[in-house]
């Protein structure tokens, strides 16, 4: 499961793939633009069910909401439970790990983003919507989108 597509090749699908920082502005409510912009987002991907996440992307979103929202760990649950009840989960697995070190060495990138990447790319998503990575960028046939750029 390397990653063979072309950089510069743009998959063909309607799958979006929500990075964990997607999942926390939703919810963030010290920006409100932020968080207007990911819930509808992640709103209209529930409502046409071409929304996925992984398991990284929940942990992660648990991780954050509890330390720096401050969150209660209840709250927190619920939403994982929101989240993974509107958006298709991927497990993380030992192949997409390694496709991922691959990706973070070809492109210079965190092993963290790459696992995103390399987990968007196993699941044939056109976009993979991140604050945190490089906006317009195609990596494995998977275009890279901010929707906070504007903001």
């Amino acid at each position: 499961m390397k990653d063979k597509k072309s950089d510069q090749t743009v998959t063909e699908s309607n799958k979006i793939f929500f990075d964990t920082n997607i999942l926390v502005y939703s919810v963030d409510e010290n920006d409100l633009q932020k968080k207007e912009i990911a819930s509808q987002l992640l709103t209209d991907a529930s409502s046409s069910k071409t929304g996925i996440i992984s398991t990284q992307s929940l942990q992660e979103f648990y991780n954050v909401a509890v330390k720096k929202l401050k969150l209660s760990k209840q709250i927190a649950k619920e939403y994982v439970e929101l989240f993974s009840s509107q958006l298709t989960v991927r497990q993380v697995t030992v192949p997409l790990i390694l496709n991922a070190i691959d990706i973070s060495i070809k492109n210079k990138l965190s092993f963290w983003d790459s696992l995103i990447l390399s987990s968007a790319n196993d699941n044939g998503c056109i976009i993979v919507y991140s604050e945190d990575l490089n906006n317009g960028q195609i990596i494995g046939g998977t275009k890279i989108l901010n929707p906070f750029t504007s903001v």
